[in-house]
């Protein structure tokens, strides 16, 4: 079973003087999820039950990988283990005949050609093995309750008028550059009743969360939805205050703001996404502040691809594979209770966030070992889930199922890679085929790139192409030996779960009679085949002209001693969430983003809104203080101006020289960006590792 060391270690003395605290009354009382608290203990594990995990291992492989593009019902009648009369044994019900294919890509309401309505709800997934299968030992595979994404199309899929609301991941949407698409979003985490749905895992009652607009608690788990590489109008960004709760009747600050009428009434949100970026794969997920993590975790994420004229070509000329070679490939770790139910890491005491400083103890705090020997240490979360600098699930699962297999034919495929992970990093390694990568975030770059592995952060897609031509009969196992936390963390073990990703079995005949096998080599131009995408300039530096956001990370800590990745400038040290926002960027300018990273981690930072290239990173020294903020926690700043290195900066690599929505930030090295901003209003910047985002290493920018 996979064990992580992380470096934020639990101290044993702090909760051997602390005892078993319960949360302070007033806190619960004024909690914006005092009536949606999940308090079962089983749900906040750290590991995987360890009897279920190995006969989950057993069967690795066993799982089909899901085509997340499939326009057939192949996907659904594997989930749901149909026969071949049309019969889900396990939940007595049958297809209707001559189903039409729905597929796994979203169509539009009926009489409409743009407009989706879509819902957030609970259902029961197979995503440990196939609905009604069985493991190696004879045993039932359980069900796993998960949260996901539907609309009409699978409502009434079954003879008896019942269906799917919704399924793991949500379905995805394929859409044309350039064509306004409407989106009706509902929150249906509600009962049969009508009332609403307790969380799937724990919820921290002592992280940030806006109350309604009366001030009151928040009554069920709210939503926000946003489209992760869209560039959108701020009202329709999804942003962290623009949340609401199930069947609409309570929403957050940002949705009734000025200038967003368009949501001010009904039973859901409509979001209008314009879809100006090039042909690329973003995804949609949740973003409700104080619940992205677990929301995120618990199922309601899926995929939003972009086609358009340049891909055409490359495809017509026979250089893109397509149909089913095109391949979505959603890597996610998990955490699993004895009964397939998830579990997310926040229980009490080893695992539940108590942390050793960033810098110096606190006097009084909960790591201040002082303190806690003379009794006046700070009390924390105790018997209460609380929140965790980062989760590390244990089972890997690609595309909503555990440690699936794909057949492939000898044959070239196109592998659009997503880490829809919390926080784990992923250095993806496919043997000696040759993989190349052909397209970053929202873009594709000029060329292919050859790579040996591939490193991806959360939130991060890649493209990339690679060749089974030659390997007729092999099984390729592939593999990640990426740290935790990363870079400086734990490697995984061979032998550990979390090194082995999934495997594509070479078995399959190859078939032309629909798609003739492509030809991409590393010389293949992937831009310029329409007026629309052109070939991209190299980038390295800005002129000096451009203004320049320097932007610092720091880890300081919260009135309980829990270590926060932060957000701030480099003159003023780190800033809280809710602190007004310190970068107003005029409409219509280009400027230049630096990030400075005091931290030990590297951090995947994503910016809503804008699109950018990355020019180059390079080494700096700065010493670090603690600083007291705005709400009395603790962040840092730096003593003095920070120096950088001797040496020049050294320019992005190759394979990240395209257009990027999220970018990766070492530690101890300012990165910089080209951005431009063209549509007004208030978005957030963010590190894409949820645990970090959600406490608080996130911070708002004005565009006007």
């Amino acid at each position: 079973m996979a064990t992580n060391v992380n470096r934020r270690s639990f101290i044993q003395s702090t909760i051997a003087g602390m005892g078993a605290s319960m949360l302070p009354t007033a806190l619960l009382t004024n909690s914006a999820f005092a009536t949606t608290g999940n308090m079962n203990p089983a749900s906040w594990a750290g590991a995987t039950d360890p009897t279920l995990y190995q006969k989950v291992w057993d069967i690795r492989f066993s799982n089909t990988l899901p085509w997340a593009l499939d326009p057939t019902n192949a996907v659904l009648a594997k989930a749901l283990n149909v026969d071949a009369a049309g019969n889900v044994p396990v939940l007595g019900v049958t297809l209707k005949p001559n189903l039409p294919a729905v597929g796994f890509v979203y169509h539009a309401d009926a009489g409409t050609s743009n407009t989706f309505s879509v819902k957030a709800g609970q259902t029961p997934w197979p995503m440990l093995g196939p609905l009604g299968g069985h493991f190696a030992d004879g045993s039932p595979i359980p069900v796993t309750t998960l949260w996901g994404y539907g609309n009409h199309e699978l409502e009434s899929i079954f003879t008896n008028g019942g269906g799917l609301g919704v399924t793991f991941p949500g379905r995805s949407f394929v859409v044309q550059r350039g064509s306004t698409v409407n989106v009706n979003w509902y929150n249906n985490l509600v009962d049969a009743s009508g009332n609403a749905l307790p969380h799937l895992v724990g919820v921290d009652q002592t992280i940030s969360m806006q109350s309604d607009a009366n001030g009151n608690a928040i009554n069920g788990v709210p939503i926000a939805v946003h489209h992760h590489g869209g560039a959108n109008q701020a009202e329709f960004d999804g942003g962290p205050d623009q949340w609401f709760t199930p069947l609409r009747k309570q929403v957050g600050p940002g949705i009734n703001a000025p200038g967003k009428a368009v949501n001010a009434v009904g039973d859901h949100l409509t979001y209008q996404y314009v879809n100006t970026q090039e042909a690329s794969m973003h995804w949609y997920h949740d973003h409700g502040e104080g619940v992205t993590r677990i929301n995120a975790y618990a199922g309601l994420a899926g995929l939003f691809v972009i086609r358009d004229a340049n891909e055409a070509a490359l495809i017509k000329a026979g250089l893109m594979p397509t149909g089913p070679y095109e391949l979505p490939v959603v890597i996610q770790d998990k955490v699993f209770q004895a009964d397939g139910s998830i579990a997310y890491t926040g229980d009490a005491p080893e695992l539940n966030g108590w942390n050793t400083s960033p810098v110096n103890s606190v006097p009084g705090y909960s790591y201040d070992p002082a303190a806690v020997a003379a009794g006046t240490a700070v009390p924390g979360p105790g018997d209460q889930p609380t929140h965790v600098p980062e989760m590390f699930g244990d089972v890997i699962c690609v595309n909503g199922v555990a440690w699936p297999n794909l057949q492939v034919e000898p044959r070239q495929y196109r592998l659009r890679l997503l880490n829809g992970s919390d926080s784990r990093v992923y250095n993806l390694n496919f043997g000696s085929l040759p993989i190349w990568q052909i397209s970053t975030d929202v873009g594709l770059l000029n060329i292919p790139v050859p790579m040996n592995t591939i490193t991806i952060f959360p939130g991060e897609r890649k493209d990339i192409i690679i060749d089974f031509a030659n390997s007729v009969g092999h099984k390729l196992v592939v593999t990640n030996d990426a740290a935790a936390p990363f870079p400086t963390g734990a490697v995984p073990a061979s032998t550990d779960g979390v090194a082995t990703i999934m495997q594509f079995d070479v078995s399959k005949v190859l078939d032309t009679s629909v798609y003739k096998k492509t030809r991409m080599t590393p010389q293949t131009l992937l831009r310029g085949w329409d007026k629309a995408t052109p070939q991209l300039p190299i980038v390295y530096v800005a002129p000096t002209a451009l203004t320049r956001q320097q932007i610092m990370l720091g880890e300081g800590c919260d009135d309980y001693g829990r270590i926060m990745p932060l957000l701030g400038t480099v003159a003023d040290g780190t800033h809280v969430f809710h602190d007004p926002s310190d970068i107003t960027v005029p409409l219509g300018t280009t400027q230049v983003w630096e990030f400075w990273n005091s931290t030990v981690d590297s951090h995947p930072i994503h910016m809503h809104l804008v699109q950018f290239r990355i020019l180059n990173r390079q080494n700096f020294t700065g010493a670090i203080e603690e600083k007291t903020m705005s709400n009395g926690w603790f962040g840092v700043k730096f003593t003095a101006p920070p120096k950088l290195s001797r040496s020049l900066p050294t320019p992005a690599p190759l394979a990240e020289q395209g257009w990027k929505d999220t970018v990766v930030c070492p530690p101890q090295q300012v990165t910089r960006v080209l951005v431009s901003f063209d549509k007004p209003g208030k978005y957030v910047y963010h590190c894409h590792i949820l645990g970090h985002e959600e406490h608080d290493m996130m911070r708002w920018f004005t565009v006007a």
